[in-house]
């Protein structure tokens, strides 16, 4: 008898939850929406680097090179030896081959929550099961819970500085008490560029370990390039690379990069943009009647808004109306109460204050 396809597909895979795009798709056909619900940066690339990748496309028909230079300039970055950096397509392929090189059917990652939803959904991948430690009620990261939440099949702790969606960074203590375990730390640092947090980038040369991700796609504003980077001990960061897939990297992202990492004073300018408005977003919501918005040091700013009475979807429907996309927190295991929005220009970031009072029926 011939076996259906579904019998070749390894336990795990085709139950796996596929990632909701519905809101960029829509954003995309609706061009005219200030998208300020997925951490984008709102401000362009800059013609330095439309340069560069216009150079990359008119030699497009060659396959890129491995991107040392590129390797080199994140090193130079982030203080790190140049042995320890690895690229990837996006953070999140590096996250996924570390998720699938460290855990696998049976083991368990530990993930403190809310915080990136991907940590969860590679864990599941791998058939490692996710074990979810709550955030304090001030959504500081309970260390001790995390010790305490710790097995023999514990593979991986995730995680995230500043942390998706509260906004809240880390501390050194708080990641090396944890890298003291000797179990593989991971920690996103995805918008670290967004505001003047702490690195944890140092800690590597002492804490094997221990890991950092970091991507092009916040603070650069390169979301497009789809390109991030890692900072591992070297054995760990070759052992990736040779894991990876090959050429994931373009020659436009590679180019791209470069030239974004040569204007220190162009970045600069977008990390005060986007930790002033956020300061603003958050001191403006924080002033709305039954609103509780949260200090950030990420890009966008996370609001409770029970204190309305109002449902959370309406709200983003009835924003949406008005022409600004913003997310329900629902999918970061957060109650239906919470909102989160992205910092945007400082002219969206007035209308989207602006019409959110009477929206939430609230008048001030």
């Amino acid at each position: 008898m011939t076996r259906s396809i579904q019998s070749f597909v390894r336990p795990g895979f085709a139950d796996a939850a596929p990632y909701n795009a519905t809101h960029h798709d829509f954003a995309w056909r609706r061009r005219e929406l200030a998208r300020m619900m997925s951490n984008e940066c709102p401000i362009p690339p800059s013609p330095a680097v439309l340069r560069a990748v216009a150079d990359a496309m008119a030699v497009g028909h060659l396959y890129p090179y491995s991107g040392q230079d590129l390797r080199a300039a994140v090193a130079a970055h982030c203080g790190a030896p140049v042995e320890s950096v690895v690229l990837g397509n996006g953070s999140t392929e590096i996250l996924d081959v570390l998720t699938r090189v460290l855990t696998g059917p049976g083991d368990e990652t530990i993930i403190p929550t809310p915080t990136y939803a991907f940590f969860e959904t590679q864990s599941r991948l791998c058939g490692s099961t996710p074990v979810f430690v709550p955030l304090t009620e001030a959504w500081e990261l309970d260390v001790d819970a995390v010790l305490r939440a710790i097995t023999p099949r514990t593979k991986i702790i995730f995680l995230c500085s500043p942390n998706n969606p509260t906004g809240k960074g880390w501390t050194v203590e708080q990641v090396e008490r944890l890298a003291a375990t000797g179990i593989p730390v991971i920690i996103d640092q995805a918008y670290l560029e967004c505001g003047y947090g702490q690195s944890f980038a140092h800690l590597v040369a002492d804490h094997p370990n221990l890991v950092t991700t970091r991507t092009m796609s916040k603070g650069f504003g390169l979301a497009a390039l789809r390109v991030g980077y890692a900072i591992a001990d070297p054995w760990l960061a070759d052992v990736v690379e040779r894991v990876r897939i090959p050429f994931s990297v373009s020659l436009m992202a590679i180019w791209g990069c470069l030239a974004a990492f040569a204007e220190p004073d162009e970045l600069e300018r977008r990390r005060r943009h986007i930790s002033g408005e956020a300061d603003r977003l958050y001191k403006g919501l924080q002033a709305m009647d039954g609103v509780t918005a949260y200090p950030s040091e990420g890009n966008f700013v996370l609001a409770d808004i029970s204190g309305t009475g109002r449902e959370v979807l309406p709200v983003v429907d009835a924003v949406l109306s008005q022409r600004i996309l913003i997310r329900a927190m629902s999918a970061h295991r957060l109650r239906g109460s919470h909102l989160r929005v992205t910092v945007g220009t400082e002219e969206q970031n007035d209308r989207f204050l602006d019409i959110l009072p009477a929206i939430l029926g609230t008048g001030s």
